[in-house]
């Protein structure tokens, strides 16, 4: 029975370890911090995003230059399931992606949702993705009401890149 309990803890430590690496990805990409969402790739994984289809270091150079040229986005995953097979593994991550873009000088609000779906692969210990394909469900997109970059107070508003609280915590009193 020892043995059961011990395979079922190291199953919910694994699926902990794969979840991060969606977790990580999407914060990578909200503040442009490359590095950190290489870091949920192996060197050898692959990215199929339908409008960019290859390696995994290309596809980082590619959505840097997308991600760049939008004033904010935001990204939340739920719904994530996944399946163990050993050092493998496969999962589906349901996505909203929340965008202020703008469009012929306009601001706008993109709203888009979709799924990843991946492979992993464990190694020496280490979860990363292998592949990852991009499946876009639904798109919605309107004019921006409230810009926040108008907003007096700018201290609280979220930035893009190593300005971003989340890098700062310590300078605040937080620390893990």
């Amino acid at each position: 029975m020892e043995q059961q309990v011990s395979e079922e803890l190291q199953a919910l430590l694994d699926k902990q370890a794969i979840m991060e690496l969606s977790y990580r990805y999407s914060r990578g990409w909200d503040r442009l911090d490359r590095d950190l969402v290489a870091g949920v790739y192996w060197p050898d994984g692959t990215d199929d995003h339908g409008a960019f289809k290859g390696s995994a270091g290309d596809y980082l150079d590619w959505v840097m230059g997308v991600l760049e040229g939008m004033v904010a986005t935001h990204h939340d995953n739920t719904n994530i399931l996944i399946d163990l097979d050993g050092d493998r593994a496969s999962g589906e991550v349901h996505w909203t992606g929340f965008y202020q873009v703008e469009v012929d000088g306009v601001s706008h609000d993109q709203l888009a949702v979709g799924r990843y779906v991946d492979r992993y692969e464990r190694r020496n210990g280490e979860w990363r993705i292998l592949h990852r394909t991009c499946l876009t469900d639904w798109v919605r997109m309107e004019p921006t009401v409230r810009d926040l970059r108008e907003s007096p107070d700018q201290s609280l508003i979220g930035k893009r890149g190593k300005d971003d609280l989340v890098y700062q915590r310590e300078s605040i009193g937080i620390v893990v």
